[in-house]
């Protein structure tokens, strides 16, 4: 007994310093991120090519992530329907070629898929689980992230703000 108790009180006292410094909160960024990087389908992809230009949903995602498979579907859904409005992008995240290929032909995606096999795309954006999608407006600041699968309601209900004219500013 004498043991246990000497053994908890040195735990105790070499799990202070953790305790009084926990990890910090995080802090995703405020603004996009330019970044470019090879696609999928063969070329380059460059986000400075469509900031300030038009919104952005920008997704990361893997082909091993159970959630990212149900929401792949509705990505592309709203992608063709939305079309010319909204960009739709989307960051493969330290997968095998051939697995993302094989994600991509499965549910049919037509957007650009970056493959980001080191995860700097994602560790840039502070990237903590998958998938996390970031809504991008035309000045390039990030107004809505959501981590976890979409569903068809909630992306309905970010498009609509996103697309959403700016509220007038009052007069000083």
């Amino acid at each position: 007994m004498r043991r246990t108790l000497l053994f908890g009180a040195l735990v105790m006292v070499l799990a202070a310093p953790a305790l009084a410094n926990p990890t910090p909160p995080y802090h995703p960024p405020s603004e996009a991120i330019p970044f470019s990087g090879p696609l999928l389908d063969g070329g380059r992809f460059d986000l400075e090519a469509y900031l300030g230009k038009t919104p952005i949903v920008l997704n990361f995602w893997a082909s091993w992530c159970g959630p990212c498979h149900r929401e792949a579907e509705v990505l592309e859904a709203f992608f063709r329907e939305y079309a010319g409005r909204v960009a739709f992008v989307s960051v493969n995240v330290q997968d095998p070629s051939s697995s993302a290929r094989a994600f991509v032909e499965r549910y049919g995606i037509t957007f650009p898929v970056v493959q980001d096999g080191g995860a700097d795309v994602a560790w840039a954006y502070r990237v903590t689980g998958l998938p996390t999608t970031f809504f991008i407006d035309t000045e390039g600041r990030i107004v809505y992230i959501h981590q976890g699968p979409l569903y068809p309601q909630q992306l309905e209900r970010y498009l609509e703000r996103l697309l959403a004219p700016p509220a007038p500013k009052e007069a000083p």
